[in-house]
């Protein structure tokens, strides 16, 4: 008996080509356990199956019954699980280049920073727009003087002279809140 007769027995005619839904049917245990075999987690073989399967649905057409289907499912799950792992093993690579988040801050350091947030903000407030948009740019965002200029449309010398002033108050705003802390 020819080998798709073989593949689904009495439910189809040895003639009729399988459909996906037959081969998934009656082979879908079997790729599960090749691509399990094949180093593929059972956390992931799911996925991986379904993904053979994807394949078989494109190829089907080339299967031509010559030799056994689950030779031809074998090939196929062999390669998806090579797939899989190569995958895995690059996002494995990506993961390791990551660096390790910095230890959390402490209460104090967190008030320390929302502190320092409160006063710049305060700062900025007591800009007009454009030398606040100038001023953040420049200090902040760590744009330069061109950039910033291009940026917002302005002349170079203006962006100068605005982020001048603007850091001339700043400074006068830090001395002025560091000479109300001290004992």
């Amino acid at each position: 008996m020819p080998a798709s007769g073989v593949l689904l027995g009495a439910l189809r005619s040895p003639t009729e080509p399988p459909t996906v839904a037959d081969v998934y049917r009656t082979h879908a245990d079997f790729v599960w356990r090749v691509v399990q075999r094949l180093g593929v987690p059972a956390a992931e073989a799911e996925d991986v199956v379904h993904e053979v399967f994807m394949v078989v649905q494109r190829r089907l057409p080339e299967f031509d019954g010559r030799g056994a289907i689950t030779s031809w499912l074998y090939a196929i799950g062999r390669g998806v699980a090579a797939n899989y792992r190569r995958g895995h093993a690059r996002a494995a690579r990506r993961i390791d280049q990551v660096d390790p988040p910095a230890p959390p801050r402490s209460p104090e350091e967190d008030a320390a920073q929302r502190e320092a947030q409160g006063l710049i903000e305060s700062f900025l407030a007591q800009l007009d727009r454009e030398t606040r948009e100038i001023f953040e740019l420049a200090d902040i965002e760590g744009m330069t003087c061109p950039e910033v200029a291009r940026a917002l449309d302005l002349d170079l010398n203006r962006v100068l002279a605005r982020l001048k002033t603007a850091r001339r108050r700043f400074n006068a705003f830090v001395a002025e809140r560091g000479a109300t802390r001290t004992p």
